[in-house]
């Protein structure tokens, strides 16, 4: 590879079609590029080798409610039936793109989860924000969320609420993973 290209994920219902409008496509034929709300984000890979974080589309309009909106998305909806462990959840999570809720004061926002237990509000991809009412987000990394998380005891973290997928992670899981 000579120059820097995306790798994309595109949402699992979106069919490719051959340039030439067939439906099928054989291998190395020229395909139609995938419609900008089917795309669910992607990976920045380098012509040295390198591929930077998964950054979400923010235009991506998931086709189902089953449809997850990014890699950490995924494997939180895989652990939740058993088909991932905390290590593979943990590896993802590590390396993905948050953003935190904030309320008018440009402070976290902090609510109960489900199980009415307080949360810093973290969406894990844009099509989750529509979900929380916030005055702002805060674009976060992973590391970014140790010291949000260690200045307010007692809080857990709710990823993605309202979502299909929405999963409270213990504040202590969250440290273990990250620091892992």
């Amino acid at each position: 590879m000579t120059d820097d290209q995306w790798v994309l994920l595109v949402d699992p219902v979106w069919q490719a079609a051959s340039a030439s409008g067939s439906a099928s496509v054989e291998d190395g034929a020229e395909v139609t590029a995938p419609p900008l709300k089917a795309v669910v984000g992607g990976w920045l890979a380098r012509a040295d080798g390198s591929a930077g974080r998964f950054e979400a589309n923010p235009a991506y309009e998931p086709s189902g409610p089953g449809s997850p909106t990014d890699p950490l998305d995924a494997a939180l909806r895989l652990a939740a039936r058993e088909e991932a462990d905390f290590d593979q959840v943990a590896a993802v999570l590590r390396e993905s793109a948050f953003s935190v809720a904030l309320d008018v004061d440009q402070e976290p926002l902090i609510a109960p989860s489900p199980d009415n237990v307080p949360c810093l509000l973290v969406a894990t991809a844009p099509a989750h924000r529509t979900r929380v009412r916030a005055a702002g987000w805060l674009p976060a990394s992973a590391e970014d969320l140790l010291p949000l998380l260690s200045a307010r005891e007692g809080t857990d973290l709710l990823l993605n609420p309202g979502a299909p997928g929405c999963t409270r992670l213990l504040a202590d899981t969250v440290r273990e993973a990250i620091v892992s």
